[in-house]
């Protein structure tokens, strides 16, 4: 008796699973209107769906007549599983599998009163029409056949869960990883900007500093161009008060000194023509 149980079980684990990952696909084409292979797994099955039919037809079973008492227990059973299943997900993958925090009365995203009502009626459905039809259908299928069909079923899944953690663990890694690299880049980046903020700053800086002196230097040069105007203009006017006291005098030195004059100005005038 205990071996027929336990191989009922799987093939309800196994069957339900199946109709589950059906649900959601339909779901999802009708909610995104593409198919979407839903299911914290790659294959065609959603084990949560499995697990809670047969919490439900275990438990609710033999009052399924009573269909007050059948609609509150599937709500209550169904959102505890579900609540469970997505704190113990988080918890050990870090990672929220949905989310129903949009959604009104819903309790830290995992539950929501909408889905909960959902599956109490869903499970109405199950429990008086599609189970028992399940349960005739498993008692004439071929035990030996059953039992190939689920042990490639379970090695299946089994497979399939190492493959899908060792992927979310590599996935994570990769988060970490991409962050870490990100981080750097962030830190270097702000390095990056503090330097040529420095360095605009400090060019800033030198180039008021420049146009101070700059401007200092180009005030003391005027001053002493001037200074070397009134001086020129002064010998010059000496220069022709000789010349013209003695008109027959002959200097070659002064002559040399009036032409070196003469050239100093006129390189003063090209220079300010060229400012």
């Amino acid at each position: 008796m205990f071996q027929i149980s336990y191989y009922e079980i799987l093939c309800f684990f196994l069957i339900y699973s199946f109709f589950g990952w059906c649900l959601e696909v339909v779901y999802q084409a009708v909610e995104q209107g593409k198919f979407i292979n839903r299911g914290f797994l790659n294959g065609p099955y959603c084990p949560i769906y499995g697990f809670g039919v047969i919490i439900v037809t275990g438990a609710l079973d033999p009052i399924k007549s009573n269909a007050v008492v059948l609609f509150f227990g599937s709500v209550l059973l169904t959102s505890m599983l579900e609540f469970i299943t997505g704190f113990v997900l988080e918890k050990i993958f870090h990672m929220h599998w949905w989310d129903y925090s949009e959604e009104k009365f819903n309790i830290r995203g995992y539950i929501c009163l909408k889905f909960s009502l959902l599956w109490g009626v869903a499970c109405i459905i199950v429990v008086r029409i599609i189970h028992p039809a399940v349960s005739v259908f498993v008692d004439k299928f071929p035990a030996t056949a059953g039992i190939i069909i689920i042990s490639v079923y379970m090695i299946g899944v089994a497979s399939d869960m190492i493959v899908t953690v060792l992927a979310i663990i590599h996935f994570k890694r990769r988060i970490v990883l991409l962050e870490n690299i990100s981080s750097q880049m962030r830190k270097l980046s702000d390095k990056t900007g503090e330097k040529i903020f420095d360095t605009v700053e400090e060019a800033m800086n030198r180039k008021e500093e420049f146009d101070a002196k700059s401007a200092e230097f180009r005030k003391k040069y005027d001053e002493l161009k001037e200074r070397y105007k009134a001086v020129l203009e002064k010998r010059e006017h000496t220069i022709e008060r000789i010349q013209r006291s003695f008109p027959k005098l002959s200097f070659d030195s002064l002559k040399s000194f009036r032409d070196q004059l003469d050239e100093i100005k006129n390189m003063i005038n090209k220079n300010q023509n060229n400012r």
